[in-house]
């Protein structure tokens, strides 16, 4: 159960989560001449210090960087992975409150309380009760607070392609899904599409290649192609796969044809389907169209989160959900990604998090501060479970 300290504590080490602004710049130019998630990740040292646990510095980018927690345990491995990110988006729109918290009614306000600094302060606080109560976890503890979730998801990538002999059998990835487990969850893959076509004056379209035109069938063969992709493609827990056109801009002038079009494509797959695969398939689909058509590199390259709805770790971890919160939890997908896409090698994973992902990225984001607290204790009871068994 949840004590009044446990309250006090969560409460307060999100409120200074929130205080101290941690913005990914998405690709927009960056002064600073320290990594995006450094105050975080000097407060999260200050807290872990005093128990002599393991603190390294993940530099995964130029601006980036992750802080890898490791608790010991009873045994050697294979280890539980706690991860959340530490990084948030923008808040231009709201830059006098943003990261001001305040709690009204039960929440607290504020730029990355819900995405994902109520997950990262339920995080620590349950290995912080582990380290408090000086009984060592079943198995050892790696909480990794990850940079660039946001953009480019490079703390993800950095600790899975260099921590290659670390075991993990099992990770848990915070992100708000209102405290119920999430196991699948859709891929993501973006690029850049141009067509390409011949300028000329406006007045004699006739002697031009417009390439606007030319997008205009390009975006119809990729409904096309979701249409077909959905028919192939069923899962209970998700929605077909999709592909979106997001953005889209050509032209120079007013008074000329434009030679050029570029769109953004953003593809969704779902369990099933591979990055490799689906992405030949849509290249290959719009390159026999005798358009002048070219790919720009991929920009996300994401697989989808399959966990499998009988796979003990998952069903275990939906039952400590349903004692947590005192009703039946469900196993559940999502049309959303994540961290998980980027799962160790060999580990069940699940997402799970306090939150409403509605209230992601929003002015007046905010996230309900009790359960805040019920998911520290159930990522305390994941912790704490002795997994080799399992």
């Amino acid at each position: 159960m949840i004590d009044s300290s446990q309250t006090l504590r969560s409460t307060e080490i999100l409120r200074t989560l929130v205080g101290l602004p941690t913005v990914n710049p998405m690709e927009r130019s960056y002064s600073s001449t320290t990594p995006v998630e450094r105050p975080v990740i000097e407060y999260l040292e200050s807290l872990f210090e005093p128990y002599g646990v393991s603190l390294s510095r993940q530099p995964c980018s130029p601006i980036h960087e992750s802080l890898l927690i490791a608790v010991d345990g009873q045994s050697t491995g294979p280890a539980t992975l706690l991860e959340s990110h530490i990084d948030t988006v923008p808040a231009d729109d709201w830059l006098d409150r943003a990261f001001q918290p305040r709690i009204k009614n039960g929440r607290l306000y504020g730029r990355g309380a819900c995405d994902d600094k109520g997950s990262l302060a339920a995080m620590v606080d349950a290995v912080l009760q582990v380290l408090d109560s000086g009984e060592r976890p079943p198995q050892p503890i790696l909480l990794l607070a990850a940079g660039d979730e946001e953009c480019g998801q490079t703390g993800i990538k950095h600790f899975i392609q260099n921590h290659t002999t670390l075991k993990i059998g099992r990770g848990v990835f915070g992100e708000p899904t209102s405290c119920q487990p999430i196991i699948q969850h859709k891929g993501t893959i973006r690029w850049d599409l141009t067509v390409r076509g011949r300028s000329s004056h406006s007045s004699e379209p006739e002697k031009g290649q417009n390439a606007i035109l030319d997008m205009l069938q390009v975006i119809e063969r990729l409904r096309q192609l979701q249409v077909e992709l959905a028919a192939q493609h069923k899962n209970p827990l998700l929605t077909p796969p999709t592909i979106t056109v997001t953005m889209i801009r050509g032209g120079t002038t007013r008074n000329a044809l434009p030679q050029e079009c570029t769109a953004a494509v953003d593809f969704r797959i779902v369990p099933g389907m591979n990055c490799e695969d689906a992405s030949r398939h849509v290249v290959e689909a719009v390159d026999t169209m005798e358009l002048a058509t070219s790919h720009g590199p991929f920009q996300c390259f994401a697989p989808p989160l399959d966990t499998a709805p009988d796979d003990p770790f998952a069903l275990a971890v939906v039952q400590i959900c349903s004692r947590a919160l005192g009703n039946r939890a469900k196993l559940l997908g999502v049309p959303y990604g994540s961290d998980a896409s980027y799962s160790p090698a060999g580990a069940r994973s699940v997402v799970l998090g306090p939150g409403e992902i509605g209230n992601a990225h929003t002015i007046d984001e905010s996230v309900e501060l009790s359960q805040v607290q019920r998911c520290a204790e159930i990522y305390h009871s994941i912790v704490m479970q002795d997994w080799a068994s399992k």
